[in-house]
């Protein structure tokens, strides 16, 4: 099992990231090449190579994923089996970290997927407007771990290449949402559960309204939100658990292989483990009607709270943007009634920025939220890409 096998082989980088990979190796799939004439189906399997590597952008993927709520103050550590994990927790990774050779490399073979297909010439629009989601997706990934890297599009060389700068980056991720947008064919409302697996216009709206926040434009945040919220295609649920109604996008957990591990290790059973509890000064946020209660577990008998956001086993799903969110983001660009209409499903009466806190607590955006307020820790490059691309120096 993965989670007994100790990090103690090299892993070396070839390039600066893996590569271009013009044939895909999709599991349970032939292996397809980008440069023959592609049916629309043998495209989607292409995509759904994009798709296994959002999930799964390493063997360590949970720490590919979770990194950025390593670093940020919602987790109380309950163990450090590796210390390549403390280091994230405690912002000390060194360049020659091996898990941080996984979060450099691993999310390039991403990018380099939707590349792929974005050079198919018999890929429709909706089919180009998920590899552009997902390509931005995954540089919004890097850019939350390192701010500063090389932008890779589909016209790529395979020549060295310089980081772009962070104003560049985001400039870069925000282009190719909007694209996106208008390529991507809307969400299925009449199939929703099934529908919200796979990138839609909404879905790219969405990430647009957290990245225009992130990059301080702040009103066009709010059209995009307010966009979501006025379309009444997703709602608040009274009961957190029972969020079908509010996801606009989630990657969906396959139990075979084992792709979304994050709930287990934010769960009592992986004490023995790296584990992870709920940060004191999170959970203090709950009051005692608050609907959110019911995300959080009682306290252990060491006093340790646990969040029950996702399922313990090793298929959950993987969270990427919610209704909630764009309720927070429209109150914040101005539009004070979302807030209050947000409070009451709720039954709560915290600041906004603590209603985000505790709202968005593991989605994988605390960690921009504290960089906003000043955070300036980022990760290093790792040593063998340094090595490879002197321009990452």
């Amino acid at each position: 099992m993965k989670r007994n096998i100790l990090i103690v082989i090299a892993f070396a980088i070839s390039g600066l990231f893996s590569s271009c990979e013009k044939d895909l190796e999709i599991a349970s799939e032939a292996s397809l090449s980008a440069t023959a004439p592609l049916a629309q189906e043998d495209v989607d399997k292409l995509l759904t190579g994009v798709y296994e590597r959002m999930m799964e952008p390493s063997g360590y993927a949970y720490f590919n994923i979770m990194a950025p709520e390593l670093m940020a103050d919602n987790y109380k550590p309950v163990k450090f089996q590796w210390f390549q994990v403390q280091y994230m927790y405690e912002h000390k990774v060194p360049a020659n970290d091996i898990l941080l050779s996984y979060q450099y490399s691993g999310y390039y073979r991403g990018i380099s997927r939707a590349n792929v297909v974005l050079n198919v010439p018999s890929a429709s629009d909706h089919q180009k407007g998920a590899a552009k989601y997902c390509r931005a997706l995954t540089y919004l990934r890097l850019y939350d771990l390192f701010e500063r890297v090389p932008l890779i599009d589909e016209n790529y060389d395979n020549q060295p290449m310089a980081p772009a700068s962070k104003e560049d980056v985001l400039k870069f991720i925000i282009e190719d949402l909007k694209a996106a947008k208008v390529l991507m064919n809307p969400i299925n409302t009449n199939q929703l559960a099934i529908s919200q697996t796979l990138p839609s216009a909404e879905a790219a709206s969405a990430l647009l309204a957290r990245v225009y926040r992130m990059n301080g434009e702040i009103a066009k945040a709010g059209i995009e939100a307010e966009e979501l919220i006025t379309s009444k295609k997703f709602t608040l649920a009274a009961n957190p658990l029972e969020r079908t109604n509010e996801v606009i996008m989630r990657f969906a957990g396959n139990k075979a292989e084992a792709n979304g591990s994050w709930g287990w290790i934010m769960s009592p059973a992986a004490k023995t483990w790296n584990c992870f509890a709920c940060a004191d000064d999170l959970v203090a946020l709950l009051d005692a009607d608050d609907t959110r209660n019911i995300l959080f577990d009682a306290p252990d008998a060491t006093g340790y709270v646990y969040s029950k956001k996702y399922k313990t086993d090793d298929d959950s799903d993987l969270l990427m943007s919610r209704i909630a969110e764009m309720y927070l983001i429209s109150a914040e660009a101005g539009n004070a009634n979302r807030l209050t209409e947000f409070q009451a499903i709720r039954k709560s009466s915290l600041t906004l920025d603590d209603e985000r806190r505790l709202e968005l607590s593991f989605e994988w955006v605390r960690w921009s939220d504290l960089k906003l307020k000043g955070e300036t820790y980022r990760f290093p490059y790792p040593q063998g890409s340094q090595d490879i691309n002197p321009l990452l120096r």
